[in-house]
């Protein structure tokens, strides 16, 4: 990638930028490497090198291998360099953590939610837990809840979940912070994550399924987050099943979610005289031929749902995760076996269905890392912050 024609402070932000991405994406790199790369001319590359050395953001990082002559000096991110803080907002608590710059939690605190439906009292308890992880040089907050989240406008439109209408998070958080807040739907965090350091690394278009309180997606099309026009896209779990269905918590009737999600579950669970999601699933898994059929249920109706998003979108993969992948045992077979019955034959004989690699950290993972892609991502040509 060249470096576009234009003002000196423009370019030296862009090529900066270049430069950091790339090591951060695919080093260690050499000087010649970068130079290839970039299309920098070797007097430009050397002095934002240097500058980026100063500065602690890239480092030297041993020698590379010879094509002859000497042996180059490798040159990577510094993932010290900073670190990030990302923030999951769940039914009743609010789980956080400090990540550095390569993804990796420094620091944990999780926080039992005094008032879920109070947002005032939440963002108090979001500002409470991110000074406790304030060590150090913080580039930014990233807060990721469920729900329809416009990430531009950074505002929770509509979290059923939670019973939020309409809450400015970023500009709340901002006013008390003075830091950076980036808002995202949890789902596309989790994506994020995946995309960047879990099991989405190999795959151009793919959709992270997640399974737990509630049911969502992140669409990752040609290595990119898909949010939709307004950020509303992969709200799969409020997608219809039945008209005359149940009451779905976000109003509508016969919602995937009512199927599959917790809800579902600890309803059968109640029905069926367990105490809980935990003691089904362990009726299941000894055999009790009426808890098996629950998550074999539970199985089709989320394989049914997946079904119209290979048709739709024709992923390479779907990347599952959430919660209730502790219990992918018991709903995965019958999963994968809808997904590929009843998908277009040659999309599912190609299709890759795959638990995630980052577990429930990914979430948090990811929603620092929006922090880190605002900073560090790739550049664009339309301008940089």
């Amino acid at each position: 990638m060249s470096a576009p024609k234009g003002n000196q402070t423009f370019l030296r932000k862009y090529n900066r930028r270049l430069l950091v991405s790339l090591l951060r994406t695919e080093g260690p790199l050499s000087r010649s490497d970068l130079a290839r790369r970039t299309g920098l001319s070797p007097s430009v590359l050397t002095r934002r090198v240097q500058h980026l050395i100063q500065e602690g953001v890239v480092r030297e990082e041993g020698k590379g291998t010879s094509s002859g002559g000497r042996r180059p000096t490798l040159l990577s991110f510094n993932p010290d360099y900073a670190g990030t803080i990302g923030i999951k907002i769940e039914r009743s608590r609010l789980l956080a953590a400090r990540v550095d710059l390569g993804g990796r939690i420094v620091a944990r605190d999780t926080v039992e939610l005094e008032d879920p439906a109070d947002a005032a009292s939440t963002v108090a308890q979001i500002e409470e837990t991110t000074e406790r992880l304030r060590v150090g040089r913080i580039l930014g907050v990233g807060v990721s809840v469920s729900g329809y989240v416009d990430a531009k406008q950074r505002i929770d439109f509509y979290s059923p979940i939670l019973g939020w209408r309409d809450i400015p998070l970023g500009a709340l958080l901002e006013r008390t912070l003075h830091l950076p807040v980036h808002v995202e739907n949890d789902v596309n965090a989790l994506s994020l994550a995946e995309r960047i350091y879990g099991a989405g690394r190999r795959f151009a278009h793919f959709v992270c399924l997640t399974v737990g309180e509630g049911i969502g997606a992140g669409i990752v099309l040609d290595g990119t987050l898909y949010r939709g026009a307004f950020g509303a896209a992969g709200e799969i779990g409020h997608t219809t099943l039945d008209p005359d269905g149940p009451t779905c918590r976000c109003g509508e009737r016969g919602c995937l979610e009512v199927y599959a999600s917790d809800r579902f579950l600890d309803a059968e669970a109640k029905r069926l005289g367990h105490d809980g999601i935990s003691a089904l699933m362990d009726a299941a898994r000894n055999a009790k031929r009426d808890a098996q059929e629950v998550f074999a249920r539970m199985g089709h109706t989320l394989g049914l749902g997946a079904k119209n998003l290979v048709n739709l979108l024709n992923p390479e993969a779907i990347i599952l995760g959430g919660e209730r992948m502790d219990a992918s045992d018991l709903f995965l077979p019958t999963f994968e076996e809808t997904v590929r019955r009843q998908s277009f034959p040659q999309a599912a004989a190609r299709l890759e269905i795959l638990p995630g690699e980052l577990g429930p950290d990914g979430f948090l993972i990811g929603t620092a890392a929006l922090v880190a892609e605002d900073t560090f991502g790739a550049p664009t040509t339309g301008g940089l912050a």
